[in-house]
């Protein structure tokens, strides 16, 4: 990943004002469960200011949603245009359809940076922010959804490297592509997409196992910590009940982001391995 690090280097203060407009929207989002719960609360004793309240959070939050968005394509393109250019000319005695392949990898670091590293800031702050609150309103729950990171990490190790392997094998047959589609051998590019149909298969297969296990999990942590959240504190108003339950489901939610996470970290470095090549 020391390569990924590098760009973000050069590109540095790009990047951290993107993550800046991403980190006050998130936190933002972030309060509104709180403050909807209140606000619930407020209507029905036919008070009005949390309305007020929540009106301020969604403007605020979708002016920085709005600046990320129109701001941060102008960021990505330019770093893609510059790492196609960096590997191209200093390959141009390679394969055409490896170089072909590999330019359209390069989208994946791209990818990285402006979904899975978002992705990540939103999972930390959201785990951290959501625990918070869910250890202040009754510290109990917080201990039962915390005891949901054990299987998820079992999990993830269990499909780690079948995972791996499948996303290797399949960028090592996508350099293969224009090659064999410029030979016009019908036969052999028959066999060539039917391994191709073999391995997304066996690559959505895995992915449906690790999701089913994962979102299994997690429903079971949903249900125990609501069970415990309710039968341990009294007098709960309803306001309270929805800001607890959205609590806990994002923070349950944000979890799967360590399976994601391992996912994209697998499939970035197989992607930087051949483009340094």
């Amino acid at each position: 990943m020391k390569y990924v690090w590098s760009i973000a280097k050069e590109y540095r203060w790009q990047l951290l004002l993107i993550y800046f407009y991403m980190l006050v929207a998130q936190l933002l989002i972030l309060a509104e469960p709180y403050v909807i719960g209140k606000m619930i609360d407020g209507l029905i004793a036919k008070q009005f200011y949390w309305i007020f309240c929540y009106i301020g959070i969604a403007a605020f939050e979708s002016f920085f949603i709005y600046r990320r968005m129109v701001y941060d394509t102008k960021v990505y393109t330019r770093i893609y245009n510059t790492l196609v250019m960096r590997y191209l000319k200093k390959s141009q005695d390679a394969d055409p359809s490896v170089r072909i392949a590999r330019t359209e990898m390069s989208n994946n670091i791209i990818n990285f940076l402006e979904n899975d590293v978002h992705y990540y800031i939103y999972s930390i702050v959201t785990v951290v922010g959501t625990l918070m609150f869910i250890f202040f309103e009754n510290p109990l729950t917080g201990f039962v959804v915390l005891s949901c990171v054990a299987p998820i990490c079992t999990i993830v190790w269990i499909f780690y490297k079948k995972i791996a392997q499948s996303t290797r094998v399949s960028n090592t047959q996508s350099e293969d592509k224009a090659s064999i589609m410029s030979e016009g051998d019908m036969d052999r590019i028959s066999t060539f997409f039917e391994r191709r149909r073999r391995i997304a298969i066996s690559g959505s297969t895995l992915q449906g196992k690790n999701w089913t296990a994962l979102h299994g999990t997690r429903w079971i942590f949903l249900v125990i910590a609501l069970v415990v959240f309710t039968g341990s504190v009294g007098g709960i108003s309803q306001g309270q009940a929805v800001a607890m339950y959205s609590y806990i489901n994002q923070f349950l939610i944000s979890l799967l982001s360590i399976p994601i996470g391992v996912e994209t970290f697998t499939r970035v470095k197989d992607v930087i391995r051949r483009i340094k090549d």
